[in-house]
């Protein structure tokens, strides 16, 4: 009878938390491809990261951006492997994880605590808005719980074991003790130790597992002697994982420059400021029930991580949690529902919380990520509590009641996921600030591209680094199509060299008043559509024959000739006027035909004093040479703002190009100039400038 009863309880269990995954699935699936409505930068990034690994790179620490962890990009290179390259699969290995973090979740909790808290705990990292933005973006941040919810298990399963053979053999023997949980310990070092490969938190998060250790040990002596040597084994095993990364790190101390900007709250502490960290801690605590990130791009601003009801379940358990630490037990301490369990739920959800008390609120939703999985741990313990009350309470009709409780955890986490599904698919997505984080309008362009029979195209962004829009196209655009040029509309214009062209403009980058003459020969092919509420429309697309264009400008150009290294050859040069009074604006167009350059080129306007030294300047390229197509022709545009202060006086102006030799750009390297085959300098003098009065 017992067996039977057994089998019907593993089968309602196995009912619910199939049913609770698909949900979760469902959520994380559902139009994964178009929502959100492209890709973040970040998320491009990871792609073309991806790729790179595809094609050979096999980094420790990838320097995109900021610098970030490689594990989710190898991962993701893993599936491209299987499914191809594309934009999806980041999405698609978030969900992998997302989904494995649940699964990982309801197997602790499972064992830490009792079926019923399993599930809810499960139910509410399946609806939870939170958990369902974070699976369906393509950021690394995701792997670190899942990661370090597989530690916790496999560490909670070698403690269980070892108590469960201490009372079966009643000894202290640890090398009888050591046969069985070796293999969960090496588990849990192993992932503990890929944990400081995914994310920056994983580097505090760690330490629940020592702080586990000194915890039950102030509650049973004894057994912190037999708990040291295993917890030992798995911290040893994951420091060892984790040196290389480190070692590198120590290395290259440029490499990493996120951490410096995350820690300025703790360094305003140690000059003695303590208001930015207090500002941070009480904008952090508010983020559960009050007001929650700021940041359109992973959240509605403001919008906090729990409801109403969620959070006042939330805060009971907490109350719930704490209590029970104090409440003396008899029984082992890894057992369902004990000291240690709760301990555990309060350390992790502390941990977690950490970066966002000393960073804010603002991108808690990805820096608080390692304490997702146990967010709805507490109110999972809070309607297990109240179960068991009304339970003891209520003798009479007890199925009645059981079928009503039912019914109400039915309704609360299906209402929460009809809110997820409202406020993700509806408000979030929808909103014209989502959507420029997302560069739907450059997806849409992209999508325009691709069916345009491998026209030669250059594209005006705010963003044309490689690391930005230009990702995106990579992650996005067919393999059949060639990528578009880049520049920045509203200082340059670059044109390239074929028959016929297609330039896109978009409301965010357009030709400022002085290069809009160098457009005037094209014509306004399309004007693509898109929503009303897209901040960044219209989109157009000219169509521009280059002879045309090229004829038109040498007709007010002052032609000059030189060769700047071997990156550029410089045409001529668009003054707007030669004498300008101090204080004005001198505004200076320069022509190239650029060939191959290095990837970080800086192009400088100085109006120089008779001793050489520079008055007024400006160092600005606004078409990353990093892209460059030989033959192509760029228009850039020089901005130089006199002194108001300038003497009256003739004043040289000079251009030249430069790369920077270091990440900061503080050491630099000219480019040398040459004319009719002769080195004439490092820079070029292209006029005299007269200023006045």
């Amino acid at each position: 009878m017992r067996n039977f009863l057994d089998v019907e309880k593993q089968t309602r269990f196995s009912f619910w938390l199939l049913l609770i995954l698909l949900t979760a699935v469902s959520l994380r699936l559902y139009h994964l491809t178009t929502i959100p409505p492209g890709l973040t930068h970040d998320e491009a990034d990871h792609g073309i990261t991806a790729v790179s690994i595809l094609n050979g790179a096999r980094e420790i620490y990838f320097t995109v951006g900021y610098g970030r962890e490689p594990l989710f990009d190898y991962a993701t290179a893993g599936l491209m492997a299987l499914l191809g390259q594309n934009g999806w699969v980041l999405r698609g290995t978030a969900v992998l994880f997302s989904l494995l973090m649940i699964g990982a979740m309801t197997a602790w909790t499972r064992r830490a605590f009792n079926n019923r808290v399993a599930l809810l705990t499960a139910a509410g990292l399946a609806v939870g808005f939170w958990p369902v933005m974070a699976a369906r973006q393509g950021l690394r941040s995701i792997t670190l719980p899942a990661l370090f919810t597989l530690a916790v298990y496999f560490f909670w399963r070698a403690l269980q074991k070892m108590e469960a053979v201490d009372r079966r053999l009643e000894t202290k023997n640890s090398d009888n003790r050591s046969l069985f949980t070796d293999y969960w310990l090496l588990a849990a070092g192993l992932f503990l130790g890929l944990t400081f490969y995914t994310y920056i938190p994983a580097r505090g998060l760690w330490l629940l597992f020592p702080a586990l250790l000194l915890l039950g040990g102030l509650w049973q002596r004894t057994w912190l002697r037999r708990a040291w040597p295993g917890t030992v084994r798995v911290l040893l095993l994951a420091a060892l994982l984790a040196w290389p990364l480190f070692a590198y790190l120590q290395a290259n101390p440029t490499a990493e420059v996120r951490i410096d900007e995350l820690s300025a709250p703790l360094t305003a502490v140690l000059q003695g400021n303590f208001s930015p960290l207090w500002a941070n801690i009480k904008g952090g605590l508010a983020i559960f029930t009050f007001a929650g990130d700021t940041a359109w791009r992973y959240n509605i601003p403001q919008r906090p991580l729990l409801g109403p009801i969620m959070g006042l379940l939330f805060y009971l358990g907490i109350g719930l949690a704490v209590w029970r630490l104090f409440r003396a037990e008899e029984r082992p301490l890894t057992a369902s529902g004990g000291r240690l369990a709760h301990a555990a739920a309060l350390l992790w959800l502390l941990g977690g919380l950490a970066p966002i008390l000393i960073t804010g609120p603002e991108l808690s939703m990805t820096q608080g990520i390692g304490m997702q999985p146990v967010l709805y741990l507490f109110p999972a313990l809070a309607l297990d509590w109240l179960w068991q009350v009304a339970g003891s309470g209520l003798q009479v009709g007890s199925g009645r009641w059981q079928v009503v409780g039912m019914l109400g955890m039915i309704l609360l986490f299906g209402g929460t996921a009809v809110i997820t599904a409202r406020d993700y698919f509806g408000t979030w997505a929808n909103a014209p600030e989502v959507r420029v984080q997302y560069e739907s309008t450059m997806t849409a362009v992209m999508g325009y591209l691709a069916e345009q029979d491998g026209a030669k195209t250059a594209v005006s962004t705010i963003t044309p680094g490689p690391f930005h829009t230009p990702a995106l196209a990579q992650m996005t655009l067919p393999n059949n199509v060639s990528e578009p040029r880049w520049f920045d509309g509203r200082g340059s214009l670059l044109v390239p060299n074929t028959d016929v062209s297609l330039i896109v403009f978009s409301e965010f980058a357009p030709l400022p008043p002085a290069l809009e003459p160098y457009l005037a020969t094209a014509v306004l092919q399309e004007t693509l559509p898109l929503r009303p509420t897209d901040e960044d429309s219209p989109v157009w697309v000219y169509r521009l024959e280059a002879d045309e264009a090229l004829a038109a400008w040498r007709t007010w150009l002052t032609p000059q000739s030189a060769r700047f290294g071997e990156a550029a050859e410089l045409i001529g040069y668009d003054l707007s006027a030669a004498q300008v009074a101090a204080g004005e604006v001198v505004r200076l167009v320069t022509v190239w035909q650029v060939q191959a350059a290095p990837p970080d080129l800086r192009l400088f306007t100085h109006v120089v004093e008779p001793d050489g030294v520079p008055l007024a300047q400006a160092d600005r390229l606004d078409a990353p040479s990093g892209s460059w197509v030989a033959g192509d022709w760029l228009v850039q545009l020089h901005e130089v703002v006199i002194p108001a202060e300038t003497a009256v006086g003739s004043y040289p102006l000079t251009i030249g190009l430069y790369t920077c030799l270091d990440p900061a750009c503080e050491q630099t390297e000219r480019l040398m100039v040459w004319q009719d085959g002769t080195a004439v300098g490092d820079n070029l003098q292209l006029t005299e400038l007269m200023v006045t009065e």
